[in-house]
């Protein structure tokens, strides 16, 4: 994929022309007045390797225009507003070429934006913070290679041993297995 493409890229999914369906990754000011929908995350495979996250259904069927694969890695549902015991999804861009990072905490996220090397994307969505909150998947993140990716345990487990490379950065929350 070209620089020009990837730029394109990014900027129709900034842009707002991916529409306003529930948990696209939305501007901070946004998320609270809509009511909290479970809506499914979908992984996939840029055109330049790294890993890509959404919950809309609208920047599915646009990264599927631009060629990005859609894996087969077991995604439950997330939700798409604020609720009891939830923390939201930060999803952000690293600038040098289209791979992603998902994050729960604020800090992460502007730590990562503060050293000029990832750009804030906006909210994925909001999950479970615990079991108690309603969680029944943990999600793990893994980094290799200016690479990140999330997986549940036993495909996490999976990729540490056939996968040489990924690192195991930690449980970063949980998801909701049902739809409702």
């Amino acid at each position: 994929m070209t620089l020009g493409f990837a730029l394109a890229v990014a900027a129709t999914l900034l842009s707002g022309t991916a529409g306003p369906a529930s948990a696209a990754a939305e501007p901070e000011s946004a998320a609270g007045t809509r009511t909290a929908v479970r809506v499914k995350v979908s992984e996939f495979v840029t055109n330049d390797g790294g890993y890509f996250y959404t919950a809309n259904e609208t920047e599915k069927q646009r990264a599927l225009s631009y060629g990005w694969r859609l894996t087969q890695t077991p995604m439950y549902y997330i939700s798409s507003a604020p609720f009891p015991g939830g923390k939201p999804l930060y999803r952000l861009r690293w600038l040098k070429k289209a791979s992603y990072i998902v994050s729960t905490q604020e800090s992460e996220r502007d730590k990562l934006v503060a050293s000029g090397q990832f750009r804030y994307e906006g909210r994925l969505g909001y999950a479970p913070a615990s079991r108690e909150a309603g969680g029944d998947v943990q999600i793990w993140r893994l980094s290799s290679n200016s690479r990140w990716r999330l997986a549940t345990e036993a495909h996490k487990d999976s990729i540490l041993v056939k996968e040489p490379g990924w690192h195991l950065d930690g449980r970063v929350y949980f998801q909701f297995k049902s739809p409702s």
